[in-house]
């Protein structure tokens, strides 16, 4: 690895690990000059991310997961934010996928208790079309779907993702629920996947990748993301944007690489890069502008899933 790649790794790895804060990751907001809200889906995302690229577990990872362990409802599920009364099941099955990965590593049998748990939350939301129900409200111990809401809270083509901790569950103890739980979702992918937007589209297309419908990927980004990525690597969060939602501009590079287009993979790269130079945390901003600086029109946040997701990118290219 040569001394810029592993510098600008380093600085985003530095960043993630600076935003566990109480035991969950957070985002930081450049004009505020503080961090805001504590996650634990992301923090699910670094226990994949830590567990998977390094040898031995940084000693702040097993701490959050920990935290993570306690605070998990009784249902499996876990609450979005710092808002106690509603679970989500993307965010469950990301830090499934999380907890999945620190057995793997670890083989701490807690860990994989916890994964299970979040697995038979997912299992009881999914509905008859393979498709999931976004939310339980614990208060009213009910499933809940706003249709009209945004794709985290309606019946959504972003819960495909989950197919991924499905299938690392089921390689881990071989219990077919989670695998035909996993194939229910990859039809309903094939049906409904949406790329009018980047980050909550590519969430879609990373579960069908790992369930083996690369065929099916390529000809999404062939076809729907290819053509609005400009020549310099900006992509827009939705065609006809002056902005991008960085991470989904970063996943889309993800997925490019790992089915061959890996000129439009470089390209993004490239321009991920300058996000990464327009702040000294060594963190990406969650909007920016054509030109890597940070957008002001919805918030003016650096966040830890995009800074993930950026390294992950850097290190594909590391690959031989």
């Amino acid at each position: 690895m040569n001394a810029k790649k592993y510098d600008r790794i380093k600085l985003a790895e530095d960043f993630l690990l600076t935003s566990l804060k109480d035991g969950l990751a957070h985002s930081y907001d450049v004009e505020k000059n503080c961090w805001v809200k504590p996650y634990p889906e992301a923090t699910g995302y670094l226990l994949s991310y830590f567990s998977e690229h390094f040898e031995d577990v940084p000693s702040q990872i097993l701490y959050v997961a920990n935290r993570l362990c306690r605070i998990q409802h009784k249902t499996g599920g876990y609450t979005s934010f710092d808002d106690n009364r509603y679970l989500f099941t993307f965010d469950t099955a990301q830090i499934m996928h999380g907890f999945a990965s620190l057995y793997e590593k670890t083989d701490e049998e807690k860990y994989l208790d916890v994964a299970k748990k979040c697995a038979e939350f997912i299992i009881k939301m999914q509905i008859d079309n393979g498709g999931m129900f976004p939310i339980y409200d614990t208060t009213l111990n009910a499933k809940y779907v706003n249709k009209n809401g945004g794709w985290g809270r309606c019946f959504s083509h972003i819960q495909v993702k989950n197919i991924e901790g499905l299938l690392l569950l089921y390689e881990l103890t071989n219990d077919s629920r989670y695998m035909e739980s996993a194939v229910r979702l990859r039809d309903y992918g094939k049906k409904h996947c949406d790329l009018t937007f980047t980050h909550p589209g590519a969430y879609c297309l990373e579960g069908m990748l790992a369930i083996s419908e690369k065929d099916f990927v390529y000809n999404k980004l062939k076809d729907e993301i290819v053509p609005i990525i400009q020549p310099y690597g900006f992509s827009p969060y939705s065609k006809g944007l002056s902005y991008a939602y960085v991470s989904g501009s970063v996943q889309m590079g993800i997925l490019l690489y790992k089915v061959g287009l890996k000129k439009y993979a470089n390209s993004i790269l490239g321009w991920a890069r300058k996000v990464q130079s327009n702040h000294n945390s060594g963190g990406l901003f969650q909007y920016a502008n054509a030109d890597g600086s940070l957008n002001h029109d919805i918030h003016t946040e650096i966040n830890s899933w995009g800074t993930k997701y950026y390294a992950q990118l850097e290190r594909l290219f590391d690959e031989k």
